[in-house]
């Protein structure tokens, strides 16, 4: 895919990966917390064997946007995106999510905005944090990320490598650019622990299941981890699917090309257009 950067209100740049196509449908590829567009390279292989125009974006603080102070918080996130399909006139666009990104994808398929005409959530969309951790000191201790920041990109591969057995090469590469290496073959984080946190505090304040059941267009998940709690779906009206897989929470960079038949398929079904 085509690197480039857009910038969006004169003051923030996004990075974003593209690869156009004569294509009905567009995919928006969202990421999930502090990862990177690339990591949806995999996948984004697949998709182009069926001539889908695809964009896979950086959101602000992560990969190669930039990483201003101030508010990290998924509402703050969903601005941006929004800005982003207007500066670049998308339409017909399936949002395409993971894990956080999916929750985005689900608040921005909510709104009533005729651009977008789908949904599909990776393992995620329907992250209910605060039913896990009732206190937001027990969620911080629980799920800050550990400090990697100095250590050997060669002896992070390595590690990697030990468990994620059935990664490619590629997909582990991928995984290796939500990091900076410096001139010593050292890694930094591009998304710091304090905007980490600040968003981790945003999933854990957000409400999904509101957003799910104001959703008017189609809406496909696939699932590893999480599950969804369909007492909470009281809209009759949604137009739902959900695929149950195993593997790990990244399952779209383990196993793109089941991940992206699933996608295909639901498309070429028309389920996109049953709204």
């Amino acid at each position: 895919m085509k690197s480039n950067f857009v910038s969006i209100n004169n003051k923030l740049n996004l990075h974003y990966l593209e690869e156009k196509n004569r294509s009905d449908y567009t995919l928006l590829l969202i990421h999930g917390l502090s990862s990177s567009a690339y990591l949806w390279e995999p996948i984004a292989k697949k998709f182009n064997n069926h001539d889908l125009n695809i964009y896979a974006l950086d959101l602000r603080g992560h990969g190669l946007s930039d990483k201003p102070d101030g508010e990290y918080s998924l509402s703050q996130l969903s601005q941006d995106v929004k800005s982003f399909l207007i500066q670049k006139k998308l339409e017909n666009i399936i949002v395409v999510g993971q894990s956080m990104g999916a929750d985005l994808a689900v608040m921005l398929a909510s709104e009533k905005n005729s651009k977008i005409v789908g949904c599909v959530c990776i393992d995620g969309g329907a992250i209910d944090l605060k039913q896990k951790y009732q206190d937001w000191n027990n969620c911080f201790d629980k799920l800050k990320p550990p400090m990697l920041d100095g250590e050997d990109k060669d002896s992070l591969m390595k590690r990697w490598k030990s468990y994620k057995t059935n990664w490619t090469q590629e997909a582990l590469d991928s995984q290796m650019n939500i990091f900076e290496i410096d001139s010593e073959n050292k890694i930094k984080k591009r998304l710091s622990l304090e905007n980490h946190m600040k968003i981790v505090r945003s999933i854990w304040e957000n409400k999904p299941y509101f957003y799910l059941n104001s959703l008017e267009v189609p809406i496909l998940f696939i699932l590893v981890n999480f599950s969804l709690n369909y007492k909470k779906i009281i809209n009759k009206n949604l137009n739902i699917r959900q695929v149950k897989l195993e593997g790990d929470h990244d399952i779209h960079v383990q196993k793109p090309d089941i991940v992206s038949d699933i996608i295909v398929s639901a498309i070429k079904e028309n389920f996109f257009e049953e709204s």
